[in-house]
């Protein structure tokens, strides 16, 4: 599947299972595939601890998205709502993210050398690569 169907495919899952969570405009998912199960993990864990507190009283505010993207090699995911709890989520899903290759998601390391990325070995051999070839055709 192309990266476009792919992306469109995991837009539209997003949408259907957390529409909650994606029910403003945003920013789209500026992110690589590797990192789309990271970022559909999180907004499962986070739906599912607002909607359990929620219903035994202990009232959260919505999650709702404003951004989900890649800065500096790291995952950003910006939201207004929740609480301390889905605070500690995002800690820990953008800190899995910064050791898993944005690409194929398999473990991965920040990169340096222009666009800072985390990539693992493969992916980053790939992109060297093609920076090596672009230096050759200037």
């Amino acid at each position: 599947m192309s990266e476009e169907l792919e992306y469109d495919a995991f837009s539209k899952r997003m949408h259907e299972r957390f529409p909650l969570m994606f029910s403003e405009p945003y920013g789209g998912f500026v992110i690589g595939e590797g990192w789309y199960d990271i970022v559909e993990t999180l907004c499962s864990h986070i739906q599912r601890h607002i909607d359990w507190k929620n219903e035994h009283n202990e009232p959260v505010p919505q999650v709702v998205v404003n951004q989900i993207k890649e800065k500096f090699g790291g995952l950003r995911f910006y939201y207004n709502g929740g609480d301390d709890t889905v605070h500690g989520m995002v800690h820990i899903a953008e800190a899995w993210a910064s050791h898993s290759c944005e690409t194929c998601g398999d473990k991965g390391k920040r990169r340096g050398g222009g666009w800072i990325r985390t990539l693992c070995d493969k992916h980053e051999e790939e992109r060297q690569l093609i920076m090596n070839e672009r230096k050759e055709n200037v």
